[in-house]
């Protein structure tokens, strides 16, 4: 039901967006045929609206895309504080489709339902349960804390539970990245080996083709990956953990299961949404799915082509990956599929750019780059965190 719903939409919003003048708002009354109640599942609102858009209605299922609705596309770009707005259907940045990029990751995410067995009230729980476990152990190791969690990179050894949540807060795109690509090129995990058949050998000491190459593609996956998660989360507008259960504790939603209402009803200093979080002012304002930190941690899969890593080196770098994935967890802005679509849909949007921007840059063959790549695509469904290096 849920993938002929998503196939209607399609279609009838292809047509919209192709009709539809500039200035026209699109009428979306449309969509309540593919809902089979009434029930007002809550959608992402995490921005601040300027005087010209304080009578625009809160954004509900019926506004997600963004992109079916030039009004409410203009209105966020705007006339609010939401941040990097993509619209899926009109970005000079997007050569690849949006909608096929999020089903290849598994489809659509799930929203809060009437069904208090549905799977999402458990996703929700999670992230309570890890916030208070971080709250209750701010100062403790971490690596005592998460010993069944997950294991910490090679940096984080001695970080407390907050230090975890914070190494993931605003900070540089790719910095734990670029962190892991100078110990590696330091000998921390052995001795590396650029694959020459991928990146050309210029001396036996390599410089431009070794640490320089390396920073450009941990920079070049973020930028390309960016756009693409962003439309993907204007597209599904899955609202922030804080927004749901700020909504729970103050009773405005009343859908969630009684055993949940009781945790959150206990949370500790809940006295406004952002205190669900690590950080003062609470989750970004855009968008929950997919995770874009988790988007951008995709080096353990590039890395893989442009070099010839050992075990432990693919090992240590999926450490790195999935670490800066899950803290958002720990952090409380993320729900943990979040970070899976994040991480799955980054490694689609490299694998398929890869290639072109090798053969552009560095003069690779696609042929070889795109055999390369197809040996080495990995599913984070299957990793394993507590993989031993």
């Amino acid at each position: 039901m849920k993938f002929v719903a998503f196939s209607i939409f399609l279609l009838i919003n292809a047509s919209l967006r192709c009709n539809a003048s500039d200035d026209t708002k699109i009428s979306i009354d449309f969509e309540a045929l593919l809902h089979e109640d009434n029930f007002p599942s809550p959608r992402f609102n995490k921005f601040s609206k300027q005087t010209r858009a304080k009578n625009y209605p809160p954004l509900s299922e019926f506004h997600y895309p963004i992109s079916k609705s030039v009004d409410t596309v203009t209105m966020l770009r705007h006339d609010t504080n939401a941040i990097s707005v993509v619209d899926d259907q009109n970005d000079i940045e997007l050569k690849h489709s949006v909608a096929e990029l999020i089903e290849s990751v598994g489809g659509l995410p799930d929203h809060p339902s009437e069904n208090k067995n549905a799977a999402y009230w458990g996703k929700l729980e999670k992230v309570r349960e890890m916030r208070e476990i971080t709250i209750a152990n701010l100062e403790r190791p971490a690596k005592k804390i998460l010993t069944n969690i997950m294991q910490l990179p090679k940096r984080w050894k001695d970080y407390t539970m907050n230090d975890v949540a914070e190494a993931v807060h605003d900070e540089y795109p790719g910095q734990h990245q670029a962190d892991f690509i100078f110990d590696l090129m330091k000998g921390v995990y052995g001795r590396i080996q650029v694959d020459d058949t991928i990146i050309a050998r210029r001396a036996h000491a390599q410089f431009l083709h070794g640490i320089v190459m390396l920073a450009d593609l941990n920079t070049w996956s973020v930028s390309n990956v960016g756009p693409y998660n962003f439309g993907a989360k204007w597209f599904a507008g899955r609202a922030r953990p804080e927004e749901i259960a700020y909504k729970i504790k103050t009773g405005e939603l009343e859908a969630a299961p009684e055993w949940l209402k009781s945790k959150i009803d206990n949370f500790p200093d809940f006295s406004s949404p952002e205190k669900f979080t690590n950080y003062e002012e609470g989750s970004p304002r855009h968008p929950s799915w997919p995770a874009m930190h988790s988007a951008a941690s995709n080096i353990s899969f590039w890395l893989q082509i442009v070099m010839r890593l050992t075990p432990q080196q693919l090992c240590e770098a999926k450490k790195v990956d999935y670490a800066v994935a899950y803290a958002r967890t720990i952090a409380g802005v993320h729900y943990e599929d979040d970070n899976i679509a994040g991480l799955d849909m980054g490694q689609e949007i490299v694998a398929r750019d890869l290639a072109g921007y090798l053969e552009g840059k560095y003069g690779t063959a696609v042929e070889r780059t795109v055999r390369k790549m197809e040996n080495k695509r990995f599913k984070w469904e299957h990793y394993n965190p507590l993989e031993a290096c």
